[in-house]
């Protein structure tokens, strides 16, 4: 299907709505992941920049024909390559484009009945298992020793990341944002900012602000980054954040020295969010403290309904034991 974006009663032209929507997001969050939902479509269209998109032409129709294209791209990688995108990724690039459709409206490029009528599409139906998987108490332990063992700066900057990300549970981007004005040592806190442009707090344990400490005394006290660029000669770049990307990087780079196994940045979160609400914590304050904007988010990292139903499984019996024991048992 063609996902050439065409409206013959529509001849305005504008390039730059996406670059406004994005523009107008409050936090690096959250336009760091409509970017990315919204080069979903530009591939979907066959462009390479989301400048040589004309958004004035989108329409209700084309909406429609664009986010059923998507949900027939694959994922690139991980261990779900090949498979075609979630719903809720797909509701996200529809979201994205409502977005731009709604910049392109304030920009006078598209009428307000095509903006209504965009506005109505709606999301693709369908869930999926919640990705990732938990990280043992052990193979925490691991991550940090092999980042502990290099010696070099970079050593100490990824061993305060995985010591952030563990304490935290914050996401790649807000580990890469997070400034050192962020930082309180003292009161074992940071802010982290969220999606939304929200501000939260997040708690520190001993051994965290230890490994922060350690790092800070490295990297210096002059304002930028806490996860900052390190070149290959070593030199540090405190002015300089790394992307979230290059976070994600560092992660599957240590988890592969360290010989743990399928691990990626958002499992941390998950880890974070599963033994919290294991440990019988309320899930409103886990909510706040993972910057969910909806408790029924922060459910889909409750692993303990997940144990109830195979606990009740296990009442189930198969009579099969073997096929020689079987034909036995028959005799």
């Amino acid at each position: 299907m063609s996902t050439q974006l065409t409206n013959k009663e529509q001849t305005a032209s504008d390039h730059h709505a996406a670059h406004a929507y994005l523009m107008s997001l409050k936090s690096d969050v959250g336009r760091a992941g409509m970017a990315s939902a919204l080069r979903k479509v530009a591939r979907a269209m066959g462009a390479a920049e989301l400048d040589q998109v004309n958004w004035a032409t989108l329409n209700a129709a084309n909406v429609k024909a664009i986010i059923a294209a998507v949900g027939e791209q694959r994922i690139e990688r991980g261990p779900r390559k090949g498979e075609r995108l979630a719903p809720a990724t797909v509701t996200a690039v529809l979201n994205a484009l409502k977005g731009v459709a709604r910049a392109a409206w304030e920009r006078e490029t598209i009428p307000t009945d095509t903006w209504e009528r965009i506005r109505s599409v709606k999301p693709p139906r369908g869930s999926r298992l919640p990705k990732g998987r938990h990280i043992e108490a052990g193979e925490r332990a691991l991550l940090i020793q092999t980042a502990v063992s290099d010696a070099s700066a970079s050593g100490a900057r990824d061993t305060a990341l995985l010591a952030i990300l563990i304490a935290t549970g914050m996401r790649r981007a807000e580990a890469a944002t997070l400034k050192l004005a962020d930082v309180d040592l003292a009161m074992g806190k940071v802010t982290i900012r969220g999606k939304g442009d929200k501000e939260r707090t997040g708690y520190l344990s001993a051994g965290a602000q230890r490994a922060l400490r350690d790092w800070l005394a490295i990297r210096g006290q002059a304002a930028g980054a806490v996860i900052c660029v390190i070149n290959k000669g070593g030199a540090i770049f405190p002015e300089r954040h790394m992307s979230p990307t290059a976070v994600h990087y560092i992660v599957r780079r240590r988890a592969g020295e360290a010989g743990v196994a399928n691990v990626m940045t958002h499992d941390f979160r998950r880890t974070f969010g599963g033994e919290l609400l294991d440990a019988g914590q309320d899930i409103v304050m886990v909510s706040d403290l993972m910057g969910h904007a909806d408790p029924r988010t922060t459910a889909g990292y409750d692993r303990r309904g997940e144990r109830t139903k195979e606990n009740a499984a296990a009442f189930i019996t198969v009579p099969y034991y073997g096929r020689l024991a079987s034909i036995e048992r028959e005799r």
